[in-house]
């Protein structure tokens, strides 16, 4: 993290200069001694050195032998490029804030976000929908005001879970404004907000960006090649420190590419249900490759296997990252689920709701889901015949069975922190394996996604991205 910290006081050095705290007109125009800097920061002296030498080479400071750093005059400074430069992806940021910045920089191939939908253009879709919706009666659409959802999207639900099995009552399905307002409401159900709670590791980076809000005590448990050893660590954990509620991500690909198995989950509940845990889950089905999509958590309960669960879905992985639009299947949870919707969540737009409840109804979006997991099967394909090839066998690759992501396993004494630099000096992302978890693990690991349109800037892209990963490993 030694640039990050380093670019932190150019930035914070740069600001005070502009502010006028330091002014060679003022007399004051002389900056602490690299030591002293360092001891009243608390960083290290090489990070401060690194720093001030920055600041000389672009024109803000200069250096008198034996007196020290001075601030150069105003007229010589070379002013900072605040545009669309890399250091704008980096600045005053953690590592991140820094990748989620880098969604948004054009200049920017976006190879850590996860936005699958965008590998099919929706546009006219959701057009016609939306035509079709407000064409009837839309003023009545604007007095509707149910708390759990329109009946019409909650049956609808219902109806395509029950393609793959999953038996649910529109009673159990509540709808939200998304993913995020989800796990909000999921985790006051199940009064988790300020305690400890658990977390698979590597976690959702968005499980994680909304624990470290509201919980401060969370307990990792890493993931396992055999689950029955996984459910041994978790009831360690539980052992040493008690916790009501524990998060997963059961049919999204970690980086061993699994998603779990019916047998895996049911274990999951009847530990759960013995060590009395709600169990919070965020479902991805929709994007496995395979031909039956996987079952939730949710849908595996049963009046003999009793256990709390929160299952989370949404829609914008799969239609749009416009649909702020989402639902829990509760599982002994609804009143619970219900009441804290009531108090601190907004309805969800009706008309919305009603267009996503059509375009269900028609059995398009069973049609739409399916494009998209072929697209994104052949998009992967495409990634990994143009990566091999490069890297050779130097780097782990994961082969995921859905989902939208590939994680990567760099040699031992690599740093995916490290390489993120360089690759975005290239105009390209990674997610790093920090943004997975709460402590220093998966360090040497990182994810990208090919769940993208491709096109002749995602093809050249991920080459290019391929031949960093192999000079850096060639170069240490």
């Amino acid at each position: 993290m030694s640039e990050f910290k380093y670019q932190k006081i150019v930035d914070e050095i740069v600001r005070a200069i502009e502010s006028g705290i330091f002014s060679d007109k003022l007399g004051s125009n002389k900056l602490e001694s690299v030591r002293r800097y360092a001891k009243d920061r608390g960083v290290g002296v090489s990070t401060v050195t690194q720093a001030y030498y920055e600041l000389e080479r672009l024109g803000w400071i200069y250096s008198e032998p034996k007196r020290g750093y001075f601030i150069a005059s105003r007229r010589a400074l070379k002013q900072p490029d605040y545009g669309s430069s890399i250091k704008r992806v980096i600045a005053e940021l953690d590592l991140a804030n820094a990748v989620q910045y880098s969604f948004n920089d054009p200049d920017i191939l976006p190879l850590s976000c996860t936005a699958p939908c965008t590998v099919i253009d929706q546009e006219l879709l959701l057009n016609r929908l939306h035509k079709q919706v407000l064409k009837h009666r839309p003023y009545k659409l604007m007095m509707q005001d149910p708390i759990e959802g329109i009946p019409e999207l909650r049956y609808e639900i219902c109806r395509h879970l029950l393609r793959s099995g999953q038996v649910f009552f529109k009673e159990q399905v509540l709808v939200t404004n998304g993913r995020q307002e989800g796990l909000l409401l999921a985790l006051t159900a199940a009064k988790a907000i300020g305690k400890t709670v658990a977390v698979e590791s590597p976690v959702s980076f968005y499980f994680q960006a909304m624990l470290k809000q509201f919980n401060t005590d969370v307990i990792e448990v890493p993931m396992q090649a055999s689950y029955a050893d996984e459910l041994a660590l978790l009831s360690k954990a539980h052992k040493e420190q008690k916790f009501d509620t524990f998060l997963v991500n059961p049919n999204f690909a970690d980086p061993t590419g699994r998603v779990l198995s019916v047998e895996d989950k049911q274990a999951l509940i009847e530990w759960a249900s013995e060590h009395g845990v709600t169990l919070i889950e965020y479902d991805r089905g929709e994007l496995y490759f395979g031909a039956t999509r996987p079952v939730t958590i949710a849908s595996l309960v049963t009046q003999t296997r009793t256990c709390r669960v929160i299952s989370i879905g949404d829609f914008y992985d799969t239609i749009s990252p416009a649909i702020s639009l989402g639902y829990l299947i509760c599982i002994d949870t609804f009143t619970s689920c219900q009441y804290a919707k009531q108090i601190i969540a907004e309805e969800p737009s009706i008309a919305l709701q009603h267009m996503v409840a059509n375009l269900m109804s028609s059995g398009e979006y069973h049609t739409l889901t399916g494009k998209l997991r072929n697209q994104m099967n052949t998009n992967y394909l495409k990634m990994e015949s143009s990566m091999s090839p490069v890297l050779g066998g130097s780097v782990y690759m994961s082969q995921p069975t859905g989902g939208p992501c590939i994680w990567f396993k760099l040699p031992k004494g690599y740093s995916s922190e490290a390489l993120w630099s360089r690759v975005i000096s290239e105009k390209l992302s990674i997610a790093p394996g920090a943004m997975f978890s709460f402590t220093s693990n998966y360090t040497c690991y990182f994810r990208i996604t090919f769940a993208l349109p491709w096109n002749d800037k995602m093809a050249s892209g991920v080459i290019r991205l391929a031949e960093v990963i192999r000079d850096y490993i060639e170069e240490k």
